[in-house]
């Protein structure tokens, strides 16, 4: 018998009868293929996956809603009559079990939601449904399948947020992810358990998801990542953070096992307290200069030197004890500096703005250690007086200015007394010209250790001062 004859032959006469269902078993059929096939990457996978759930959405209502409601009049058409489109549990159902990244997942459903009101707006276009007035086609038509998406969307997030943790938990060798700490420009940091020891550690990783570089710039942001890792694991300096372990996730994801501190952040550090009297300022800076001594001898400049990356903790029973984080900019004097070249500059600003020395700031190649110097004077210029050398509205001031303006002396700035000894030396640092800065991190230490204080800051002031402002918890 023919298919197409007699009593099968109406359903047949319209491809918008059929057209819809086909669509759908061919779309997934096709799929089927494509995923079973090896030649795919996971990421086009999830594109090809995002692409059928919005077909699947549009095929749904149309086999739904054409011819249902031809000569309906419009008061009949209401939410208790309608209902809600299966194309809200297929949004749902899709977000949950199928893992793209959230912004992905968000245009998926954004498009698959508004299939039910084109839908509806192309079928009174043509003459197969009654015209709605616009309140009575948002409240049926619009609204139920907004709400979808953000439901849907939110599932996305959480199954999604949930599915890399514990992928990293797996993912990070013997160590376990306990929370986060914080995030960074380059990537996160989380507190973390080794499986056997006791020792706690901390976890930095870069998500090539929050860069969003294409593949490219990823492989540019690894290796500067990588560079961090091998930098920090060649010093021993006891002021530089200790490395355990690094390595690279199935995911992609770059990271590294370093040392758990338990302090605060020298930027922070003023935010909460405000300034520090210029004998724990000259405490701290000392300490500083021995640990960017050792990377200098080693031809390692930081580059990126700011309060940030600077954490003051109580190390055994030893408070105010520095450690400088985040050799993530540091880059090789002289030598290796034009291989280095193309791993900083694609896409990655180098060092931060308001720290950063004149030389640098120009771009010069001949940089030396003693941009680390510039930006160690900024540094204490803003423990001192709780501001930056430069105060101006945006990038391209500050940087001009540290280009071209003189700083001010910190003691002009500062409440606190500041010997005039360590106002020279700070702004001896400052110099725009380098061969007037002190060379060395060593040479800056034997001016700042020259400086008589009046108050010297001592181990007992600092254990009294930790003490009372962050004493240390248990358990």
């Amino acid at each position: 018998a023919n298919w197409v004859e007699g009593e099968l032959a109406s359903e047949f006469s319209n491809p918008m009868e059929y057209g819809p269902g086909l669509t759908m078993m061919f779309a997934s059929l096709l799929v089927f293929g494509l995923v079973r096939s090896s030649r795919l990457s996971p990421m086009a996978v999830i594109a090809v996956g995002l692409v059928f759930q919005v077909i699947i959405s549009f095929s749904i209502p149309i086999s739904q809603y054409y011819g249902a409601f031809h000569g309906v009049e419009p008061a009949r058409i209401t939410s208790d009559l309608v209902g809600i489109s299966p194309v809200a549990m297929w949004m749902l159902f899709f977000a949950v079990v199928f893992p793209a990244r959230p912004r992905h997942a968000l245009i998926a459903l954004v498009l698959s939601g508004s299939a039910v009101p084109i839908t509806i707006g192309l079928l009174a276009r043509f003459g197969d449904a009654p015209a709605l007035g616009t309140e009575q086609f948002l409240f049926v038509f619009v609204i139920p399948y907004a709400m979808a998406v953000i439901f849907s969307y939110l599932a996305a997030r959480i199954i999604y947020g949930l599915g890399r943790d514990i992928l990293r938990a797996e993912e990070l060798g013997s160590y376990h992810l306990e929370g986060l700490i914080g995030r960074g420009g380059m990537g996160e940091v989380w507190k973390a358990s080794h499986n056997m020891l006791a020792r706690p550690a901390a976890i930095k990783l870069i998500r090539g998801d929050v860069l969003d570089l294409g593949q490219g710039g990823l492989d540019v942001a690894l290796a500067r990542f990588e560079r961090e890792a091998q930098a920090t694991a060649s010093l021993q300096s006891p002021h530089t953070v200790e490395l355990y372990d690094y390595g690279v996730s199935e995911d992609g994801s770059f990271y590294y096992v370093m040392e758990l501190l338990d302090g605060i952040d020298l930027e922070s550090l003023v935010k909460r307290f405000g300034p520090l009297p210029a004998e724990r300022v000259v405490y701290i800076l000392l300490q500083a200069c021995r640990s960017l001594g050792e990377a200098h001898r080693r031809e390692l400049i930081h580059r990126d030197l700011k309060p940030a990356n600077l954490y003051l903790c109580q190390r055994a029973f030893e408070p105010d004890f520095l450690k400088i984080l985040d050799f993530g900019l540091v880059r090789r004097s002289a030598l290796t500096a034009e291989r280095e070249e193309d791993v900083t500059k694609t896409g990655l600003v180098a060092g931060t703005p308001g720290y950063m020395a004149p030389e640098m700031a120009m771009g010069s190649d001949g940089m030396d250690s003693r941009v680390d110097i510039y930006a160690l004077a900024c540094v204490a210029y803003k423990l001192l007086t709780g501001r930056v050398v430069f105060e101006e509205k945006n990038v391209v001031a500050t940087i001009f200015a540290h280009v071209h303006s003189p700083p001010q002396p910190p003691s002009a700035l500062s409440e606190l007394p500041i010997p005039p000894e360590l106002d020279a030396v700070i702004l001896a640092c400052l110099s725009k010209d380098p061969d007037d800065r002190p060379r060395t991190a060593e040479d800056l230490a034997v001016e700042l250790g020259g400086i008589a204080l009046p108050q010297p800051w001592t181990t007992e002031r600092a254990a009294t001062w930790w003490r009372t402002h962050m004493p240390v918890t248990t358990g």
